[in-house]
């Protein structure tokens, strides 16, 4: 599941590792690229794809999806 801002800026993604972690990935407009690591157990992919839709809302797109995941005791770890 991927899925891009209004504006076009914003691009927020789930993807699963070929070990089988979730990660999210978030890119904003070409010049900044994160990798998340999901700190979750099988992760309900509703939760993930609501959590991408509301962050990509909002002026604030990664505290608003780690506060909005963290309310369902999900959290992301910075992978490096």
């Amino acid at each position: 599941m991927f899925e891009y801002s209004d504006d076009g800026n914003h691009f927020l993604g789930v993807r699963k590792t070929a070990f089988g972690k979730t990660q999210m990935v978030y890119n904003f407009g070409g010049v900044e690229h994160h990798v998340y690591d999901v700190d979750a157990q099988n992760p309900s992919p509703q939760v993930l794809n609501a959590a991408v839709s509301k962050a990509l809302k909002s002026h604030r797109v990664i505290p608003t999806l780690i506060s909005t995941l963290a309310a369902q005791n999900i959290t992301l770890r910075e992978s490096f």
